[in-house]
């Protein structure tokens, strides 16, 4: 599927969710749904290149020093991945009361895993 598809789709899923914030924060809403689903898809890459490189990348300097170090993805995605529970919170908060919980649950599948426990 094309990236922009998968944004697409993703903006349109979390505009779904998010359908009841009121209509004075619409503007702000649409640039921090637009955010979350980029961060979303792109997490979503990170995590693929995490499962098919592993967690753990060989180095070489060229100057005789080699060793193992944190991949370069896991990195990026340890960086990314509080922006987005960020944006979500943010965009959950905008909610009216009573649906902000159930927002974040459908928003971040790693939520709902969280509260099941």
């Amino acid at each position: 599927m094309p990236k922009n598809k998968e944004i697409s789709d993703e903006v349109k899923r979390l505009s779904d969710i998010f359908a009841d914030i009121s209509a004075d924060k619409r503007a702000l809403v649409k640039n921090l749904i637009q955010n979350a689903a980029y961060m979303a898809v792109k997490l979503r890459e990170l995590q693929e290149l995490i499962d098919q490189d592993g967690l753990i990348e060989h180095y070489d300097n060229g100057g005789g020093q080699t060793g193992n170090k944190i991949g370069s993805a896991v990195q990026i995605y340890q960086k990314m991945l509080p922006s987005y529970n960020q944006v979500i919170k943010t965009l959950a908060g905008m909610l009216p009361s009573g649906e902000k919980d159930a927002a974040i649950r459908s928003a971040d599948p790693m939520a709902e895993f969280l509260t099941q426990r």
